[in-house]
């Protein structure tokens, strides 16, 4: 098996990716990690390697994040835009280098924004779709998560602040509002399964031969400066107009996911006429890629395309 890292410069930018692969043949399926900013190369590489097996995986750490950081410009344009538009080189450098015609692409939260912006835009490149703990309308999300904390919350002082929360975070102390937002949600078992914080994931960033300690701090930087200059934007983000697209999609989402909304992911669904598949994960919340991961391969390994319009639902 192939195993390596290879730096690219993107639109000016030096950005790292990491390639696993069994068999040359195989088909590419880039990787765009959740965030904004919170690379993933230990965790994809621990949990998701079985991947290779029909794959070729990339994983991307985006720009400013993890072996990608730099500390962005005052002036430097930092939109959703900029990350679809270093996808765009990124997948069109890997056809010409891999000789493919297409890339299948599977997001993750925050990269799920980019995925779907991006097979809107681009639907040419793409084999199909998969998105894991997909964003599709922001205030949805987070109204879900808010419902969840307080019903999940005994402390009056919580409860009365996470209710207070302006979620267009454009509130003068909007970063401190989020950050304690995202703390109760992890805090009460709405992101992570079973657990009340993500602890459980440090050790492979530490232990990682791929990140060295410099890597771990840069990728704690990286994901303040992102979620500073593009929080505000993602949280305008709304794809639930949109019921028709060029690529398949599936979409493999965690039954107790409230970070991300699992019932405004299956309303998407139910609503879309494309070719499209669903698989809710049971005992699964925003990262069953990595908590379910040996059934997550699987899956994703099985898919069989070419999917219907009627879709395919399964529970697992």
């Amino acid at each position: 098996m192939k195993n390596y890292g290879k730096w690219y410069v993107i639109n000016g930018v030096k950005q790292y990716v990491h390639i696993i692969s069994e068999n040359s043949a195989n088909p590419l399926l880039v990787y765009l990690h959740g965030g904004p900013g919170d690379a993933a190369l230990p965790l994809m590489e621990r949990f998701n390697s079985d991947l290779a097996k029909k794959y070729t995986l990339i994983i991307w750490e985006q720009r400013g994040a993890g072996k990608s950081y730099y500390p962005f410009e005052a002036n430097e344009e930092i939109t959703i835009a900029t990350f679809i538009s270093d996808l765009k080189v990124l997948v069109l450098k890997l056809l010409s280098e891999w000789e493919k015609e297409k890339v299948c692409l599977m997001g993750h939260s925050w990269g799920s924004i980019i995925g779907m912006e991006f097979i809107k835009r681009y639907p040419k490149l793409i084999e199909y779709y998969i998105g894991v703990g997909q964003v599709i309308c922001s205030q949805e999300m987070f109204t879900a998560s808010r419902t969840y904390i307080l019903e999940h919350s005994s402390d009056p002082k919580i409860r009365q602040r996470i209710a207070s929360i302006d979620t267009s975070f454009r509130q003068e102390k909007w970063y401190n509002d989020l950050m304690y937002f995202m703390n109760q949600l992890i805090k009460t078992e709405g992101s992570l399964y079973g657990k009340k914080s993500y602890a459980s994931f440090y050790p492979y960033f530490v232990r990682s031969k791929n990140y060295s300690l410099r890597d771990c701090l840069h990728r704690i930087k990286g994901s303040k400066q992102s979620i500073e200059r593009l929080w505000q934007e993602v949280a305008l983000v709304d794809f639930t107009q949109y019921t028709s697209f060029e690529v398949p999609i599936i979409l493999i989402e965690g039954e107790q996911d409230y970070h991300v909304s699992e019932k405004t992911a299956f309303a998407f669904y139910q609503q879309l006429n494309s070719p499209k598949n669903y698989i809710r994960m049971k005992k699964a919340a925003h990262f069953p890629q990595w908590t379910r991961a040996a059934d997550f391969n699987q899956i994703v390994n099985e898919l069989e395309i070419p999917l219907t319009n009627a879709g395919n639902y399964l529970e697992v």
